[in-house]
């Protein structure tokens, strides 16, 4: 029994060493030093959509490209830059965001919007596609100080002067009132939503988004069509639903990690000598 055995062993194990031996190796694209770049590596760094064809030009220029790079990395290296600490703490912190994106990306991948969902919202935010509006806002960088100005405007102030005062808005000047906007004007539609539901003349609470802490007030609403058909807003209200779910995704998994983790945090830290 135990020669039987044996035999199978080596049977399979020769078995191996012939696919092995029989396999082609990996095509390489480029090389520098000994450095290769392989059709497989290609592929995976490209992530072209399934279907869509390189032209030899095009695979000329991302090789040409990827030479340099590799070139001036290897460079480098020999110059010692990659042992900067600054640079490794920044590595590993990219490192971890690519990971974190890639989970992400994978889990909103399972999320799907229902035809039913888009026709509620439709009936229910109908008169919004009829509608534009006119804003002005205050944005800064500080979070703290965005939420002075706010108990600041609760009490009476005057949104306008601190707009001019404070603001450190890149696109409306302060003060300045924008053009008027229709749905889909913003690439946050959870932020565009509440503008919408405003009055005219009130103003949000303090909004974290993209471009920093914002406090948006709205000038005017005038209607502008008498009517508008569910296709032609079909889309956009798709992207809005997923882009809720995506969020309500999100808090629930902080939520749930946040309740099976210790999780600490001390500010007054860094400010320690």
């Amino acid at each position: 029994m135990k020669t039987k055995i044996t035999l199978i062993f080596l049977v399979n194990f020769f078995t191996l060493i012939l696919i092995l031996s029989c396999s082609k190796p990996e095509p390489v694209l480029a090389k520098v030093g000994n450095r290769k770049l392989t059709k497989k590596e290609f592929q995976l760094t490209t992530q072209l959509p399934a279907g869509f064809k390189l032209t030899p030009e095009q695979i000329s220029s991302f090789l040409e490209k990827w030479i340099n790079t590799e070139l001036i990395y290897q460079e480098a290296t020999r110059r010692g830059v990659h042992k900067n600490e600054t640079l490794n703490v920044q590595i590993k912190q990219a490192v971890k965001e690519i990971i974190v994106n890639k989970f992400l990306e994978n889990e909103t991948d399972k999320l799907t919007v229902s035809q039913y969902e888009i026709d509620d919202y439709f009936h229910k935010h109908k008169d919004e596609f009829l509608s534009e509006i006119k804003i002005a806002r205050i944005l800064v960088y500080d979070e703290s100080l965005a939420y002075r100005l706010y108990d600041r405007l609760r009490a009476g102030a005057d949104f306008k002067k601190l707009a001019e005062a404070y603001s450190q808005d890149r696109i409306l000047e302060k003060g300045a009132e924008s053009r008027y906007l229709a749905r889909g004007f913003s690439n946050d539609p959870a932020v565009e939503e509440i503008i919408f539901n405003l009055k005219p003349n009130e103003f949000t609470e303090v909004l974290k988004t993209q471009e920093g802490y914002q406090i948006i007030k709205l000038i005017d609403k005038q209607k502008v069509k008498k009517d508008i058909a569910l296709n032609e807003v079909s889309d956009y209200i798709h992207s809005v639903l997923l882009y809720r779910k995506q969020r309500e995704m999100l808090d629930s998994l902080l939520g749930v990690l946040k309740l099976k983790t210790t999780v600490y945090q001390n500010p007054d830290a860094y400010f320690t000598k």
